[in-house]
Formats: structure tokens, C-alpha cells, sequence
């Protein structure tokens, strides 16, 4: 599997590359989004690992630029912005995950490892829509169909969140799980579930207030309600 790196401090830089190439990965560094393109322009690679805190063009807006371009390239963001204001603004950009300076090296390895099998999983059984009473998720087209009406298209990370609560349909998702399915992410960090679940409620609900198939099960998570 091809990475490539980018990240404008280059000690940064040859230290993953070398932690990387230790686990069997071909890995190339470039210290700035300029290079980078050039070199994705040639060969695009299987995982993009980018720092977001760069000279001239962040890596927000350089990862924007390539979403812009048709580039898919699967994500994962490197920055010392810990915010959830920073994660959900990677997220939404399209960010598989999302990584807070400073981490060990083993962390990364791992998160690389989880992000890559989302990935083939995702491939596996991305063409295979999931039905749960009058919705309907397609998730390798990013929308739902809800009571036969017009399409509604979502971000990548409100289909897995969907996704995960449809294929448990009936049954609670807590927010570990949907932590961990989701953003491979084992901190504290629930406030970004329900971010996500409040915005897949005001796409989906007719009253987000009062949701009939994304219900809140105090003190456990949540479960969909196909009806």
C-alpha cells in the first residue's frame, strides 16, 4: 500500500516515513501541498496522511482542493488543534480520521491499520443499499431516500453513522461504539456523535425535536427505528 505524507516540518516527515516503511508500507514524503499535488497528479496514493497547520494553504483547504478536483483519497489528518470545532471542520471536509499532536508513533500505526480496514469493509459492501422500513441508505452514493421522496445526500461521516445505527436497527448503539466504528477513536470525545446525530436528525426527521427513527435512549446511545 502507497502513503504519502505531507507535512512541512521534514523531521516530521522522514520520522513517519520511516515508522511506516517499518510495517511494510511504501511511503513518500512531500513538505508542502504544491509537491503533494504534483506527485498525486502522477500516482495517486491509497492514504494521504496531512497536516492541517501549513504555510500559504492549510491542509483543510488543500484537502478541499482535492475533493474539488474528484481526488477520494482516503484521509487522515495530523494537528496539534485538539477543538471539536477543528475535528468536525476535518470531518466534514471528509477526514477518515483525525489525530491531535502530540502521539506515539504506535497510535499512528494502529489508526492507519483501522482506517484502511474501514476502508476495504466499506468496499466490500459499499453498492449494497440498507433498508429500514420507508428509508433507505445508498451508501456508496452518499444519500437516503426517506418515505419515496427526493434524495437526501450526506457527508461521509453522517452515512457511517447511519450506517451503523441502521445495520443495528431496533437494537442501542452507544456512543463508544459509534466512536470507534466511526472515527476509530477511543478518547472521550461523545460530543461529536451528537453533532452528527443532530444533523442526520434535521435531514431526516420531519420534526428533529421529536424523532421517530433516530431515538435517544438516556444514559445508553441510540437506535434507529425503521417505520
Amino acid at each position: 500500500m502507497y502513503i504519502l505524507v505531507v507535512d512541512d516540518d521534514r523531521f516530521a516527515n522522514t520520522l513517519v516515513q520511516f515508522v511506516l516503511s517499518k510495517e511494510g508500507y511504501e511511503v513518500e514524503i512531500a513538505d508542502n501541498p504544491r509537491w503533494a499535488l504534483q506527485m498525486i497528479e502522477k500516482r495517486e496514493p491509497d492514504l494521504l496522511i496531512l497536516d492541517v497547520m501549513m504555510p500559504y494553504i492549510s491542509g483543510f483547504e488543500f484537502s478541499a482542493k482535492l475533493r474539488a478536483e474528484g481526488y477520494e483519497i482516503p484521509l487522515i489528518f495530523i494537528t496539534a488543534q485538539d477543538t471539536i470545532e477543528a475535528k468536525l471542520q476535518g470531518f466534514n471536509i471528509g477526514a477518515d480520521d483525525y489525530i491531535c499532536k502530540p502521539y506515539n508513533h504506535q497510535e499512528l500505526v494502529a489508526r492507519v491499520q483501522a482506517v484502511m480496514r474501514r476502508i476495504k469493509k466499506n468496499n466490500q459492501v459499499g453498492n449494497q443499499s440498507i433498508r429500514g422500513g420507508q428509508i433507505e441508505l445508498f451508501p456508496a452514493e452518499l444519500k437516503v431516500v426517506a418515505n419515496g421522496q427526493s434524495p437526501i445526500f450526506l457527508t461521509p461521516k453522517e452515512m457511517q453513522v447511519l450506517r451503523v445505527l441502521m445495520n443495528s436497527s431496533g437494537q442501542v448503539v452507544n456512543r463508544d461504539q459509534l466512536l470507534e466504528e466511526v472515527w476509530n477513536d477511543d478518547e472521550n470525545n461523545s460530543n461529536i456523535v451528537d453533532v452528527y446525530v443532530r444533523r442526520l436528525r434535521m435531514k431526516l426527521e420531519e420534526d428533529p425535536n421529536k424523532p421517530q427513527h433516530i431515538i435517544s435512549v438516556r444514559g445508553l446511545g441510540y437506535k434507529f427505528v425503521g417505520k
